[in-house]
């Protein structure tokens, strides 16, 4: 009897693990096509259950989601508590699962937790990239690039953990900075066949600078503007932006540039675009995310419900959308309209 409790037993245990990976993969595949409906609570139960994977996932995407559903906009405060914290069994603060994890000594989630403070962090860009989180290491860099010191700066500069896409960014930051030059940084690095002929005393120059420095509410969307052509081409091939440019190409295909530029301008210019990232790469590589419907949802809603000047008003009328395309245009009214 016993011989046959110990079989039993043998092939009863591993279930439960093995039911759960695929609950889990299951629900990151939801996730991946836009289910926060389904695929939110799954991670939730997953999260209470002790899947160390599943909190942190649940965590990132908490604050990593830029371009909440409407599902998650109807939301009250102590539903999405609920939904991505722990339940402590008392009212008020809850504790997030990504900080239950780190005090468990999880370094991923250490690591983690640690991209989230204000402040340079020694070894923490290469501790990310050692546990496989590359497109993590953003805020860190950013960090560097505004607190960092010049040395800082220029190890990060010339070191191969730098993400390419922020270099513009640290190289603003390591110059006189003024009005604009952010976008006008990100123009040379978009352009760097042009460098020399990018200035800050060239109208036209200015003028795009602006729109990839803060998007449509600081800068121009003039069609005559001989910037304009190779901002629309970076956005329709940079791999960091291929969200928009499947987006366009599959809602608009006959207003494709004109799309991808007012998705650009909409959403805050170039270093807003450059961030559609993983949650966690370690469970969604960012190739497979950034091909992800999830992404392209997450590259409409961004543009579609940016504000500005403290949440007053939006950013462009749908007139000023129609100026750069019809069918952006159309694609934001549809998408504002889902949460009014």
């Amino acid at each position: 009897m016993m011989r046959w409790m110990w079989i039993i037993l043998a092939f009863c245990l591993p279930v439960p693990a093995a039911a759960d990976a695929a609950r889990f993969d299951r629900a990151v595949a939801q996730w991946l096509e836009g289910d926060d409906a389904r695929s939110l609570p799954e991670l939730a139960a997953l999260a209470a259950d002790g899947h160390p994977m599943a909190r942190i996932l649940l965590s990132q995407i908490e604050v990593k989601d830029r371009g909440h559903s409407p599902f998650r906009k109807a939301l009250k405060p102590s539903e999405a508590r609920a939904l991505f914290r722990r339940d402590q069994g008392y009212g008020g603060f809850s504790q997030t699962w990504l900080a239950f994890e780190a005090k468990s000594n999880n370094p991923l989630a250490r690591a983690l937790i640690a991209t989230r403070v204000p402040r340079p962090v020694d070894g923490l860009i290469g501790t990310l990239r050692a546990l496989g989180e590359v497109e993590a290491t953003d805020y860190p860099i950013r960090v560097i690039a505004l607190y960092g010191s010049e040395e800082a700066k220029r190890r990060l500069a010339e070191s191969d953990m730098m993400l390419d896409e922020l270099r513009p960014y640290l190289a603003y930051h390591r110059s006189t900075q003024t009005w604009r030059g952010e976008g006008i940084a990100a123009l040379r690095h978009i352009a760097p066949f042009a460098a020399e002929m990018i200035t800050e005393d060239e109208d036209e120059t200015v003028e795009i600078g602006g729109l990839l420095a803060l998007g449509v509410a600081a800068g121009g969307t003039d069609p005559a503007n001989r910037w304009r052509g190779l901002v629309e081409d970076w956005v329709l091939t940079a791999p960091a932006t291929r969200p928009i440019a499947d987006l366009c190409r599959a809602r608009c295909p006959g207003e494709v540039t004109g799309c991808g530029f007012a998705m650009l301008a909409l959403s805050g210019g170039y270093y807003e675009v450059v961030r559609l990232d993983t949650p966690l790469e370690t469970v969604i590589p960012q190739e497979a995310f950034l091909a992800s419907p999830r992404a392209r949802l997450m590259a409409l809603r961004r543009a579609a419900l940016a504000k500005h000047n403290a949440n007053r008003g939006w950013v462009a009328r749908q007139e000023e959308i129609a100026d750069m395309s019809v069918c952006a245009s159309d694609l934001v009214a549809q998408t504002r309209a889902m949460y009014e």
